[in-house]
């Protein structure tokens, strides 16, 4: 049998339920992003040999101009940041509207 919960105990709940900050979480997926693609790029651009990263250099199907070259690593970096923060914004406010909708705050609506 289920007992009622207290006023102290709602309170209690709400304080523990984390609310992401979206645009921190945005900026930081952005720079792993960002910086991940740049490191692999220039890792297979400094391994070198006959054929350079054939499977990175795929993304240029996806990202416009990039190759797995210096130039490319830089642009791969933009490209990066770039999804990082989006993909990483809407991680955050998926994650808010669904705590929102679990534990509404007090006088919101």
């Amino acid at each position: 049998m289920m007992r009622k919960s207290t006023v102290n105990e709602e309170v209690l709940i709400r304080s523990a339920v984390a609310r992401l900050r979206t645009g921190i979480l945005a900026i930081v997926c952005g720079l792993l992003a960002g910086t991940g693609l740049f490191l692999a790029t220039v890792w297979l651009v400094l391994q070198g040999g006959e054929t350079v990263g054939p499977h990175l250099g795929l993304l240029r199907y996806y990202l416009p101009g990039y190759s797995v070259t210096w130039s490319g690593a830089l642009l791969g970096f933009f490209y990066g940041v770039l999804l990082g923060v989006l993909i990483g914004g809407l991680i955050g406010w998926i994650y808010n509207r669904v705590v929102d909708l679990r534990h509404p705050r007090e006088g919101a609506g």
